[in-house]
């Protein structure tokens, strides 16, 4: 059966609502990594559900922290995990995509598909067993595992405790170019004066290449006024990946308010992590940091790029 056949099918369980909590994992043969089993609520009208299959241990350890802190590590939207993911419409058709940091999500190619296909039926046949098992999927959780669908060499598919392994640490390395620092503190200080900004995905905006990249706004206005100060559009330089675009956002803001001629006295944010990296430039520059929920005429600007 095609993706289409076996999505069908998993839809029309109606188990929806009952698989949102849970998360599984299933490992073909032949591949290096398992996939995880995850399906949110869609988050537009003509969206019904998303189901991902996440790809690898360390994606689902981020997924799964950045569920519970959506300022953890580097993803911003569910788009940027390394997964497929099928999508079900409200017109009751569905769609596989192959998703990559920092690119926009395209359609899964023949060969995505047939992983997918061998996978999706693993994912019918344990929905299937949750309608009558809701606790299946924590079946090894005893145990400091998850619950498997493994493939042996022979294609036959068992039930299988998969250990969980510890993730790896997450590290964060912000540094400021010395000759920067200088000129920060050579301009004046404008103890009054206020700046708003925020970095995030620019939608709709993707660069213009055979596999475009997905585009993000760093935003700056004046905190009185409204007036656009900075406006820079980017996009993930492959080699440093989500890590180094969101490691150079804390420069890129400290080059602004040199080019400015002043520092303000205070910089407000909308996002912990952006609050969180951008921190380190308090140690040498006398502003205050605010965190707030809302920001009216930074999210005006951006509403009006």
């Amino acid at each position: 059966m095609t993706v289409e056949d076996i999505g069908r099918r998993i839809d029309g369980l109606g188990l929806w609502e009952s698989v949102f909590p849970c998360h599984w994992a299933i490992k073909p043969r032949g591949t290096v990594l398992p996939y995880f089993f995850a399906a949110l609520k869609g988050d537009r009208p003509e969206i019904k559900v998303r189901l991902l299959l996440l790809e690898g241990w360390q994606t689902f350890h981020d997924f799964v922290r950045t569920a519970v802190d959506h300022c953890f590590g580097w993803y911003s939207s569910p788009i940027e995990f390394p997964h497929f993911e099928l999508v079900f419409l409200a017109d009751g058709s569905c769609m596989l995509f192959r998703h990559d940091p920092g690119y926009i999500p395209v359609q899964a190619d023949e060969k995505g598909r047939a992983l997918c296909e061998r996978m999706l039926w693993e994912v019918f046949g344990v929905m299937m067993r949750i309608e009558s098992d809701r606790k299946l999927p924590l079946k090894f959780a005893g145990d400091k595992a998850v619950f498997a669908r493994v493939e042996d060499h022979k294609g036959n598919w068992t039930d299988e405790p998969l250990q969980i392994p510890d993730p790896r640490p997450h590290v964060e390395t912000i540094a400021f170019p010395k000759d920067d620092i200088k000129k920060a503190k050579d301009i004046p200080f404008a103890s009054e004066e206020s700046l708003e900004f925020d970095f995030r995905i620019a939608p709709g905006l993707m660069t213009k290449e055979k596999r475009p990249r997905c585009a993000y706004v760093l935003a700056g206005v004046d905190g009185a006024s409204g007036e656009k100060i900075f406006w820079d559009r980017v996009s993930m330089d492959p080699e440093a990946g989500l890590r180094g675009l969101w490691e150079s956002m804390p420069r890129r803001v400290l080059s602004h308010i040199i080019a400015r001629g002043r520092v303000p006295g205070e910089i407000k944010v909308m996002s912990g992590r952006v609050f969180r990296l951008v921190r380190p430039l308090c140690m040498d520059l006398p502003f205050r940091l605010s965190l707030h929920d809302r920001l009216p005429r930074l999210e005006a600007a951006l509403a009006n790029p």
